[in-house]
C-alpha cells in the first residue's frame, strides 16, 4: 500500500516515540533501537535529534517482510527461524564488499572469539566464586570481538547469574545486565541451549515465574540429561518448592557432572542445612572443605549451622574472627549480629545493622538477608519479615530457602509471615517429585561431595 505522507491515511500510521515503534515491532524498545543502529530499521529523527524520533507503519512493514525473506534463506538448527539468519545476511553483503585482505582479518577475530567462548566453558567446569569475575571478562573480550557470537551472549549471561547466586555481586548489578546479554543470544540464536538455561534462571530468581522456569529446565533437561546448568536450576526450583531431597538428587547428579564445581557442594550442603539436619551439614561441610572446595555460602551454612547446634554464645568469638577475615561475605554479618541479638548484645547488634545498612545502600552487594538474620536475633519481628521480603525482591539465592531455613522456625509461624508467603506464591510441593523412594530406585547410589 503507497500513501500520500501529507494525506490523513498515512498520518494515522505515524509512530511518535521508540516505546510506540517497539510495541508496533512486538520488541523491546532497546531492540528497536539496535535494529535501527544495525539492521537500518527505518526509523527518522526530528532535526538531527536522537531521542525525538517517528516512524512509518509502512516503511517498517516493508522492512520487516525484507528481514522475514533474509531469515527465511537463512534458517538455522534444523529449520528453526531465528534472528540469526538476518545476521548472516547482513554479514553476507559486508563481506561481498571487503577485500580479502579484510575479509580474512574479520574471519580471524572471529576465530579467536570462538576460541575464547571455548576456553570460557572449560572454566565452568570447575567454577568456583574466585574464578567467576575471569569467566565473565574473557566471554565480554569475545563480544568485543564479535558481536554475532550467540554463545558469548549467553554465556555472560549465565556468568553474571552464578555472580548473583554466589553472593559476588549484588542480584539487582549482575541480573539486569544478564537479561540484556540474553535478550541479544536470544536474537541471535533463540535455540541456543545456553540461552535457554540462562532464561529459566531469570524467571527463577528475577521474575520469579516458577512454572516458566520450570517448564525450560525440564525441556533443558529433557534434550541433555546431565547439563550441569540445567541440574542446578532444577534444585534450586525444588529448593523454593521445599522439595529438599528433590534438590539434593539434582545437586549429585550435577557434582558427578562437573565434580570440580565448588559451587554444587556448596549449594548440597546449604539443601542439607535447609533439611533441618545440621549436624550433617556440618559434617558435610568437613567433607566438602577435605575435597578443596571453599565459598562465601560454605562459611555461611556452616555458621548457621554451628549457631543452631552449639548455641549463639559459643560461636560469638568464632563469628567475629570468620567476619575479621572474609568481609567480601557479607551474609557472615548476619549471623553474628544474629547471635548478638540472641545473647543480648544489643549495642553490637545495632552496630552490625548500621554497618551492613550503609553499606548495603552502595548497592554491591545484598545484604537484605543478613539483615533480617540480625533483627530476628533482636527479637523485632516486623523488620525481619519486612528485610526477608526485600531479600526476595531483590532475587537472592536465600529467599529460595525461606519455606524451610531452620534459623527461620519460629518466624515462620508469625501472620506477617504468612502474609509474605501469600503475596509471594512461592512454588507449591510436587509430591510427585518429591517421593525419595521413587526418585533413588531410579538412580544409582552416588556421594554427596565428588
Amino acid at each position: 500500500m503507497s500513501f500520500d505522507r501529507n494525506s490523513r491515511e498515512f498520518n494515522d500510521t505515524r509512530l511518535d516515540t521508540w516505546k510506540a515503534i517497539a510495541q508496533y515491532l512486538g520488541r523491546s524498545s532497546r531492540t528497536a533501537q539496535r535494529w535501527h543502529s544495525e539492521y537500518g530499521l527505518p526509523v527518522h529523527h526530528l532535526g538531527g535529534d536522537a531521542s525525538s524520533v517517528f516512524a512509518y507503519a509502512d516503511e517498517l512493514e516493508l522492512w520487516l517482510r525484507q528481514r522475514d525473506r533474509a531469515i527465511s534463506e537463512n534458517k538455522v538448527r534444523s529449520g528453526h527461524v531465528s534472528d540469526a539468519g538476518m545476521l548472516v545476511a547482513v554479514k553476507k553483503r559486508q563481506l561481498q564488499s571487503l577485500a580479502p585482505s579484510d575479509i580474512e582479518s574479520i574471519q580471524g577475530t572471529e576465530r579467536e572469539a570462538a576460541d575464547l567462548v571455548t576456553r570460557a566453558q572449560r572454566l565452568w567446569e570447575s567454577l568456583s566464586a574466585a574464578n567467576l569475575s575471569v569467566i565473565a571478562r574473557i566471554y565480554r573480550k569475545a563480544i568485543d570481538l564479535d558481536a554475532s557470537n550467540a554463545r558469548a551472549f549467553a554465556g555472560l549471561a549465565q556468568a553474571l547469574i552464578a555472580q548473583a547466586v554466589l553472593g559476588n555481586l549484588h542480584p539487582s548489578a549482575a541480573l539486569l545486565p544478564a537479561e540484556a546479554a540474553l535478550e541479544r543470544a536470544l536474537e541471535i540464536d533463540a535455540g541456543l541451549f545456553e540461552a535457554q538455561c540462562a532464561f529459566a534462571m531469570l524467571k527463577l530468581l528475577l521474575f520469579r515465574d516458577w512454572d516458566g522456569a520450570r517448564k525450560l529446565l525440564d525441556e533443558a533437561l529433557l534434550h541433555r540429561p546431565e547439563a550441569g546448568q540445567a541440574l542446578v536450576g532444577r534444585a534450586l526450583l525444588a529448593i523454593g518448592q521445599g522439595s529438599l531431597s528433590e534438590a539434593s538428587d539434582f545437586l549429585r547428579r550435577a557434582s558427578i557432572e562437573r565434580p570440580l564445581n565448588s559451587s554444587v557442594a556448596e549449594l548440597l550442603c546449604w539443601v542439607e542445612y535447609l533439611s533441618g539436619s545440621v549436624e550433617s551439614a556440618l559434617g558435610l561441610i568437613a567433607e566438602a572443605r577435605e575435597t578443596g572446595h571453599s565459598g562465601a555460602i560454605l562459611d555461611t551454612v556452616e555458621a548457621l549451622s554451628s549457631v543452631l547446634v552449639t548455641g549463639p554464645l559459643a560461636q560469638v568469638d568464632h563469628l567475629e574472627s570468620m567476619t575479621a577475615s572474609t568481609s567480601h561475605n557479607h551474609a557472615l554479618f548476619g549471623v553474628l549480629g544474629f547471635a548478638y541479638g540472641r545473647i543480648g548484645q544489643m549495642d553490637a547488634a545495632r552496630e552490625a545493622l548500621d554497618s551492613m545498612t550503609r553499606l548495603g545502600l552502595a548497592g554491591t552487594f545484598d545484604f537484605a538477608y543478613p539483615i533480617a538474620l540480625t533483627y530476628w536475633g533482636m527479637g523485632n519481628r516486623p523488620e525481619a519479615v519486612k528485610w526477608l521480603e526485600q531479600s526476595y525482591k531483590h532475587g537472592s539465592l536465600w529467599s529460595l530457602g525461606f519455606k524451610t531455613d531452620p534459623i527461620l522456625a519460629d518466624l515462620r509461624e508469625d501472620d506477617a509471615f504468612h502474609a509474605f508467603f501469600e503475596l509471594h506464591r512461592y512454588p507449591e510441593t510436587d509430591l510427585s517429585i518429591n517421593n525419595k523412594e521413587d526418585r533413588e530406585s531410579e538412580m544409582p547410589s552416588m556421594p554427596y561431595i565428588a
